[in-house]
């Protein structure tokens, strides 16, 4: 069924390339090859530009952080491009790439959890980015999944700066009233880790039902000494 599906695109992607004279790229092709690049497994800043890192400032929440790259291209185009173009195939490349390096790291009882994202911005978007990298992180590490996790709408964190991100409140992310973790490690997904202050948030939701420990997933990361996040426009260029 899958072959059949591709055959079609495969065909729909010929006509649009004839009539059209565009040929749409293919994620693998966009994303590029996979790049192993040292880092802090704890605060996931790349080692060669650790001047300044969070492991001797703070207490964080979580044992681990797993990572793809650093947030620059085109990694980061990608997942613009995912997030505000809809563009769930290169997601969902992006989340296989992620389980494959989270399998193995965790204890097979382990339970993937994406990022809430609020309703209102998960309804004009038309896509819940987080939720599509957990699923291809579980089914890529051999992982269960569950979402126990509520947000409220709150600014959107890309559009803050790094003073703006910590001021963010710890009740603007709660678990359900029935979700229960007791016992169970968890690997909290997100797509972007910049100041942690989000995934800071929701792994003291998910402690408070219970969850063991905590492994932070994450597909880029963003060095300190590069600028701040700006939300770019998400359109192909030709």
């Amino acid at each position: 069924m899958k072959r059949t599906v591709m055959n079609c695109l495969d065909e729909l992607e010929e006509i649009a390339a004839y009539w059209i004279g565009r040929q749409f790229p293919r994620p693998d092709i966009v994303l590029g090859d996979e790049v192993d690049e040292p880092f802090c497994s704890w605060c996931g800043q790349t080692e060669d530009v650790l001047s300044f890192c969070t492991c001797g400032t703070r207490t964080l929440p979580w044992s681990r952080v797993i990572r793809l790259g650093s947030y620059k291209p085109p990694l980061s185009t990608c997942l613009i491009r995912g997030k505000y173009s809809r563009w769930y195939e290169v997601l969902e490349l992006i989340g296989h790439r992620l389980g494959r390096r989270v399998r193995g790291c965790v204890p097979p009882h382990t339970v993937v959890v994406p990022m809430p994202m609020p309703y209102l911005r998960w309804w004009f978007r038309g896509i819940n980015h987080s939720a599509v990298l957990a699923k291809y992180v579980a089914q890529s590490a051999g992982l269960q999944r569950c979402n126990p996790l509520l947000r409220k709408e709150t600014p959107p964190q890309a559009g803050l700066s790094a003073s703006g991100r910590t001021r963010l409140k710890i009740n603007t992310i709660r678990s359900f009233p029935w979700a229960n973790l007791r016992g169970k490690p968890v690997v909290l997904v997100d797509d972007v880790l910049t100041t942690g202050r989000t995934l800071e948030v929701a792994s003291k939701a998910l402690k408070s039902i219970g969850a063991s420990t905590i492994t932070v997933a994450v597909a880029a990361v963003t060095n300190y000494e590069e600028s701040p996040k700006k939300v770019i426009s998400a359109s192909f260029t030709h």
